[in-house]
């Protein structure tokens, strides 16, 4: 299911989108969303592991269960 939102964008920015063709723009911008909404997830799961490693707690759990809570557990 999709959703149609509104957003602010720098003027800067709709200058560069406004070259992208119109049937491409929505899903350059969905790309965009997930690659930052990731690239947070993943920061947030290294900001647990160093504060486990600065012994603020025993990690739980291995290498390869953290990988995939990072990938919302796909294998």
């Amino acid at each position: 299911m999709s959703r149609r939102v509104n957003v602010m964008l720098d003027d800067e920015v709709w200058q560069q989108l406004r070259e992208v063709p119109q049937g491409e723009r929505s899903r350059l911008i969905n790309e965009a969303v997930q690659d930052a909404l990731l690239r947070r997830r993943r920061a947030v799961a290294w900001g647990r592991l160093r504060e486990r490693a600065a012994g603020k707690g025993r990690p739980t759990g291995t290498t390869e269960e953290w990988v995939r809570e990072d990938r919302g557990g796909h294998g």
